[in-house]
């Protein structure tokens, strides 16, 4: 057991149900691959585009060489079944511009954006004087994050910050702006209408090797993956943080909540919050 005076909830999005973050934000998810690049025909810096297809683009020195970083092809988490095209796209990218054969690396992650833009760092609540939140840093969280740990530091010992309250984690949030009612609809939408998926396919007979689907099995919606040696993993799709129902992810494997943000491996178990349970086991 642990006991602490003061306690900084960096969870991505903040595990405790208070503050209303996950209303205030919407998960968003990117990838990115790497590749060994010659010196001669890499970028010199770093670079980030503009626009709904904009993509990332940095080097770094890698076991004695070179490897070029391309990231981009983001969107709201669950909105996306088959990702492995985000990857694909990315490897276009990359072969059509700096001529890669190969590619070494790959990996996904995802950040929430908030309804400003701006992070919420501060008191969970106006009622909570020694409990802290840091979230919603928007897909910038090397500089964001750092800025939260130098901000939350200054506000335990008492310090004076000139941000503080430029970033309150309770300042006022409007909540009627277009990006949070398109959001507020958007989860709606999910939470009513993904109940209807999979109400054709009541059998594990249905998933094939390598596949994540919706059944529907006495009445219960079910989240099943036949995995390549033929093992059916099935699970409640019903996500414990507020009952949304979890989309597969073909490129990460994985279950993951559309509302939220909530992601689970093909056996249920959490790996990213709001929610701290698994989805339920389902006898198969």
């Amino acid at each position: 057991m642990l006991t602490s005076r003061d306690v900084i909830v960096a969870t991505n999005l903040p595990i405790l149900d208070q503050g209303l973050f996950f209303a205030k934000t919407h998960p968003k998810r990117s990838y990115i691959v790497g590749a060994k690049i010659d010196p001669a025909k890499a970028p010199q810096g770093m670079y980030i585009g503009s626009g709904k297809k904009s993509h990332s683009i940095r080097t770094t020195p890698f076991d004695g060489g070179l490897l070029l970083l391309v990231g981009g092809e983001g969107h709201k988490v669950g909105t996306v079944t088959n990702t492995e095209e985000k990857y694909q796209s990315l490897e276009n990218y990359a072969r059509d511009r700096f001529g890669i054969d190969a590619f070494a690396y790959r990996w996904s992650t995802q950040d929430m954006v908030s309804v400003d833009r701006l992070p919420y760092i501060g008191k969970l609540t106006p009622f909570h004087h020694h409990t802290y939140v840091a979230t919603g840093f928007s897909l910038w969280g090397m500089s964001k994050g750092t800025m939260a740990a130098m901000l939350l530091s200054d506000l335990i010992l008492g310090k004076e910050n000139p941000y503080a309250q430029l970033y309150d984690a309770t300042r006022a949030t409007p909540f009627l702006t277009p990006d949070l009612i398109k959001s507020g609809v958007e989860v709606a939408s999910r939470w009513v209408g993904d109940r209807f998926q999979g109400l054709l396919s009541s059998s594990f007979a249905e998933v094939k090797e390598g596949e994540g689907k919706l059944l529907t099995i006495d009445n219960q919606k079910v989240a099943a993956y036949r995995d390549d040696e033929g093992t059916v993993h099935a699970v409640s799709a019903v996500c414990p943080h507020l009952a949304c129902i979890v989309s597969w992810n073909s490129g990460e494997k994985s279950w993951d909540c559309p509302c939220h943000g909530s992601r689970f491996s093909c056996d249920g178990k959490v790996i990213q919050g709001p929610s701290v349970q698994d989805l339920e086991q389902v006898v198969t």
